[in-house]
């Protein structure tokens, strides 16, 4: 009985080893292809253009002097999944990281983070201070935030924050020293004025949105290798600079914004709350509750169809900008100019003027898991998508032009693309089936990044993709997927038959074989491997009964079920002693 114990234990240790062993080259395999396959991607399938944007008035827009209308456009020359694997995992622990407490350095003295003994958000800054005598002193601020106040000493009468979400904020426009946070136990916003040394708590989020879980605030971005996204204004000629050249075609005219634009990373009176689901949600300053819905992640198109709605963990990368139109008046109600973005500092206005800043809308991109498809999307300020275009490469077929997804383009359009492909098919295929077949149930669960560094199941191959795919119905995707694995299920297959084959001969009992094919089809060569790793090392005999080769350990042969044969030994009648006998006289007793 321990012997088999010992052997089920070292056919389980073996089997281990191998498979990751094994999985180790397929794993350097697969990534080679896919960075490979990334790098030779077709230029003309990296970028997405929306023109005119749908963002812009009609007064602004339509305005005759316009020679190039506004538009908005994403580039994918940098791919995210080159920069993933230790180094993503370092970054996201880096300071402002995904997975760090320091949640924003505005300079070498200004910084926040989550005091990890206190439980409370520990800001700190430098802060210039005027004396008796009018002159300016430095002084170092420190705060500690709880939901409940703010001191400058830690107290434990304002609670305690449990993974705060704090607001990122890129733009020149926001308040220096005021922050917003989410409270998750709470499940409210609130506001920090580290001027005031004040808290404000907005209304309880769950009454009207139970279900809600938001991940970010303010400046929507996953990844810093994220892709490129442009804003561009309309924009007119130029009269000064093309006076000279007044017969030059438009597109080669210096044009110039209809009105400045500057960055657009603010969005005016709210902030863009990203939900877990995929959707974003509008946040009012003032009121800190929600004032409408802004618009979603869009979903790029895989190479089994266009994913309908995301969620951040589904895309490799992902941003969102908004875009605000401040209006600067008089005080007699005449507009004194116009800008896009946020470059001005309300506080620094003249006092004969006033600003309102009108949120426009949003624009935002998205990354597929692979790398290889992206989207881009416009939605207006009531959170209605405009528009919205997916990275393709342009064909001719006869004389009206085609378009194939980037993402088909990327396996096959490019000169060593096919090879490539069926590489990573090949190696897909090498895998075992049980785990392929799992990767098709598993493949939501897994983060878009973290996709690219499974070892055992594969979150991005093919047959994944299959279940990503929401045109066809469940019983379809499942045979589509099944025959994608059909290589690797017929080589497990032919391997089971030899290890079924094998373990007859050598004298396994029908539940050890049956037990050794089972895991030969689900497995297939990393099992096969173990098999033959741990197939005992015996010399077999011929047995005297059916003239096979038997095993000498088993008590019967396990062909005939024949016993061992022994003869009997009985002693002769005849026997010679130990005497001297003389040459003459031979006499045998």
């Amino acid at each position: 009985m321990k012997s088999v114990i010992h052997y089920r234990i070292q056919v389980l240790t073996a089997g281990f080893i191998v498979l990751l062993f094994f999985s180790l080259p397929l794993f350097c395999l697969r990534f080679l292809c896919e960075i490979s396959l990334l790098e030779i991607m077709p230029s003309d399938a990296r970028s997405i253009v929306i023109q005119p944007s749908g963002l812009v008035p009609s007064e602004l827009e339509d305005d005759p002097n316009v020679v190039h209308h506004s538009l908005v456009a994403a580039d994918l020359y940098r791919h995210p999944m080159m920069h993933l694997g230790l180094f993503d995992y370092f970054t996201s622990r880096s300071p402002e990281g995904g997975r760090s407490n320091v949640y924003f350095i505005e300079s070498d003295e200004a910084y926040m983070y989550l005091d990890k003994k206190s439980g409370q958000l520990l800001y700190r800054d430098i802060d210039s201070q005027t004396m008796p005598d009018k002159s300016k002193q430095l002084r170092r601020i420190q705060f500690y935030v709880g939901p409940e106040g703010i001191s400058e000493l830690p107290n434990q009468t304002f609670g305690r924050f449990d993974d705060p979400i704090v607001e990122q904020n890129r733009s020149r426009q926001y308040k220096k020293h005021e922050r917003i946070v989410y409270h998750k136990k709470q499940q409210r916003f609130l506001k920090i004025d580290f001027d005031r040394a004040t808290v404000t708590q907005g209304p309880d989020i769950s009454k009207k949105h139970p279900d809600y879980n938001p991940i970010q605030i303010g400046f929507l971005s996953k990844n810093r290798f994220a892709p490129n996204i442009t804003w561009v204004p309309p924009r007119i000629k130029d009269i000064d600079a093309t006076v000279n050249e007044p017969n030059l075609p438009v597109d080669q005219r210096v044009l110039k914004p209809i009105i400045p634009s500057f960055d657009h990373s603010d969005a005016g009176p709210y902030l863009l709350v990203l939900d877990k689901s995929g959707r974003i949600d509008l946040l009012d300053k003032q009121t800190l509750d929600f004032a409408g819905t802004a618009g979603y992640l869009p979903g790029p198109e895989t190479y089994f169809g266009t994913m309908p709605s995301v969620t951040p963990k589904d895309l490799l990368s992902y941003t969102v900008h908004p875009l605000v139109l401040n209006k600067f008046y008089r005080n007699d109600g005449t507009i004194l100019n116009m800008s896009f973005g946020d470059p001005y500092d309300p506080e620094r206005l003249p006092n004969n003027s006033r600003i309102e800043r009108e949120y426009l809308g949003m624009y935002a991109t998205g990354i597929s898991r692979t790398g290889t498809a992206m989207a881009l999307a416009v939605y207006n300020a009531e959170g209605k998508r405009i528009n919205a275009k997916y990275t393709r490469l342009p064909q001719s077929e006869h004389r009206y032009k085609s378009y194939l997804q980037s993402s088909k383009a990327t396996l096959w359009s490019s000169a060593w693309a096919p090879a490539l492909t069926i590489g990573k098919f090949l190696a897909e295929n090498l895998h075992p089936p049980v785990l392929s077949i799992a990767s098709y149930f598993t493949t939501s669960t897994f983060e878009a990044g973290a996709g690219h560094r499974a070892l055992f199941l594969l979150p991005n191959s093919f047959v994944a993709m299959i279940s990503r795919d929401s045109r066809e119905n469940w019983a379809e995707r499942v045979a589509t997927a099944l025959w994608w694995v059909i290589p690797s299920i017929i080589l497990a297959i032919w391997l089971a038959w030899r290890v079924g084959k094998d373990a007859t001969f050598i004298g396994f009992s029908p539940k050890a074989r049956r037990r050794w094919i089972v895991g030969t089809v689900a497995f297939g060569l990393p099992a096969y491997i173990t098999y033959k790793l741990t197939r005992p090392k015996t010399t077999l005999v011929t047995c005297i009964n059916c003239g096979k080769l038997r095993r000498p350990d088993m008590e019967k042969c396990h062909h005939c079920n024949s016993p061992w044969h022994i003869p009997e030994r009985t002693p002769p009648a005849w026997r010679v002693l130990d005497e001297d006998i003389d040459e003459g006289d031979q006499n045998v007793r």
